[in-house]
């Protein structure tokens, strides 16, 4: 559901250069404020324009009045319906499928209108033709109805012509009443029910305004009800909601056309979770583990509602916001052969970095199953993958057809920094890729290696502070690939 005005109406004042239309403060029969529109004498007209958000079907139509409180001249009045025909949802003059209808001209004194003061119009009291049409009897709204069943109304004008017997026509326009929805020209009228940003970062705050009123004719009292997303926390509201809740408010006899907002503040939760996991593992047979940490979290959309009940009208609307996701690291291992294995793992797990030391020895052995000694001929296999996506750095060895492995492991990725620490013995095949800065070194080794290698980096103000990369072995590497720039 959209965050929509207390009324689906828009309306547009119209301006010309002998008309005029602007909001009053100076009369209202709802409110504080009406629409004050006037016609100078070398003028002709000047109007109300009111759009619906959404097409009002012409047979649901059940009410169509407004206040009306005429200032000088003996002005006329025409209001014109634009109905929908095809189900687009607008009206086009080249349609045939499209309609307008419009109202007889009539003036103040023949509506029956008292000068400088409120009367009611009632728009099923008056004559209407169809534009364009003159096949079409004119006729009543009610009569009107009948005959262009199925259409729908995308648009009203409210139109005052001129009196050219005196140099200015004026006249106060208030509390216009389409359907249900209705127009009072108050200053808070046409803002959103409900307003909040479309994204925020995890943890961080949303706030949220609300708009309220009554539209009724009597004072009335208003609620307001929230119904926060539950991965949300409340922090504030002013004014405070009602005592002993967090998201109710209640207005005693709020007067007609009155209108506030509610500024409500939430706090997207963070993700907190820590972690430090340490472990031994040794025996004779067959070995496999393996593992994945990431700090990385998708995206996800986080809902606040709002229902406003104030007498016969009750409004409800929603705000969506984003909460955007989080670029981290992620730790990737695992090993497997048969043969004899241990293992020591030290694990440490936040929401902002990931570190592991790992210690792994693998070699053949005889392995005893159903009480025969069988001598397994297979090979060890272990992988480490570690990536930083926020400071691009990727490192991952492998190691495979392995007589026996000896290796030890020490990798952090954190936002400020990252290393990879390696030593390893181990007979049988590697590959071992690194990538930062745009440049990525791969190493193919294949027979018996001792190997250390270092790599760091260090950032301060969101810039490579230093680095580190080497590489010690013996015997000679082979296949080595001199390292390339990033296509």
């Amino acid at each position: 559901m959209k965050a929509s005005a207390l009324t689906e109406l828009d309306y547009h004042l119209g301006q010309s250069k002998y008309g005029d239309s602007s909001i009053s403060e100076d009369e209202s029969f709802h409110g504080t404020s009406s629409a004050l529109l006037s016609v100078d004498r070398n003028g002709n007209y000047i109007r109300i324009s009111v759009t619906m958000d959404e097409p009002l079907s012409l047979g649901d139509l059940n009410q169509l009045s407004m206040w009306l409180n005429p200032q000088s001249g003996n002005g006329n009045l025409q209001l014109e319906l634009f109905l929908d025909g095809d189900g687009d949802g607008d009206w086009d003059s080249d349609n045939s499928k499209d309609a307008r209808l419009r109202s007889v001209r009539e003036s103040w004194s023949e509506l029956k209108m008292s000068p400088s003061r409120w009367n009611e119009l009632d728009g099923f009291d008056l004559i209407y033709e169809k534009y364009g049409d003159k096949a079409f009897p004119a006729g009543s709204l009610d009569e009107c109805r009948e005959r262009l069943n199925g259409k729908s109304i995308v648009r009203l004008y409210i139109t005052i012509y001129k009196d050219g017997n005196v140099p200015r026509t004026s006249v106060y326009i208030d509390y216009i009443k389409l359907g249900d929805q209705i127009i009072s020209f108050e200053p808070l009228e046409d803002e959103d029910i409900k307003k909040g940003p479309k994204s925020v970062s995890p943890g961080g705050q949303i706030t949220y305004t609300i708009t309220y009123g009554n539209n009724n004719l009597l004072p009335t009292d208003v609620v307001v009800s929230e119904e926060y997303d539950p991965r949300t926390l409340f922090l504030e509201a002013n004014p405070a909601p009602d005592s002993g809740t967090n998201n109710v408010w209640t207005f005693h006899q709020l007067p007609p056309g009155a209108h506030g907002q509610i500024i409500v503040k939430v706090k997207t939760r963070r993700h907190a979770c820590k972690a430090n996991i340490r472990g031994k593992v040794y025996g004779s047979g067959y070995a496999f583990a393996s593992g994945t940490l990431s700090t990385n979290f998708d995206s996800y959309p986080v809902t606040n509602s709002v229902t406003i009940a104030a007498g016969e009208f009750k409004f409800s609307a929603s705000a969506t916001t984003t909460v955007r996701e989080i670029e981290g690291s992620i730790l990737e291992y695992s090993e497997h052969g048969s043969g004899l294995y241990s293992c020591r793992d030290t694990l440490s797990y936040s929401p902002s970095s990931i570190s592991v030391y790992r210690d792994i020895n693998g070699s053949f052995a005889a392995v005893s199953l159903l009480q025969d000694s069988i001598y397994v001929q297979g090979a060890w296999f272990a992988s480490l993958r570690g990536e930083n996506e926020v400071r691009d750095i990727h490192w991952f060895d492998r190691y495979y057809q392995g007589r026996f492995l000896n290796l030890s492991s020490r990798l952090q990725l954190a936002k400020s920094q990252s290393f990879l620490e390696t030593y390893a013995h181990f007979a049988g095949s590697a590959d071992r890729t690194s990538k930062w800065s745009n440049v990525i070194a791969d190493q193919r080794l294949s027979g018996e290696f001792t190997l250390t290698n270092e790599a760091r980096a260090k950032w301060s103000n969101k810039s490579i502070r230093s680095q580190d990369d080497g590489l010690d072995c013996c015997p000679l590497i082979q296949g080595w690939q001199e390292p390339r720039s990033e296509e």
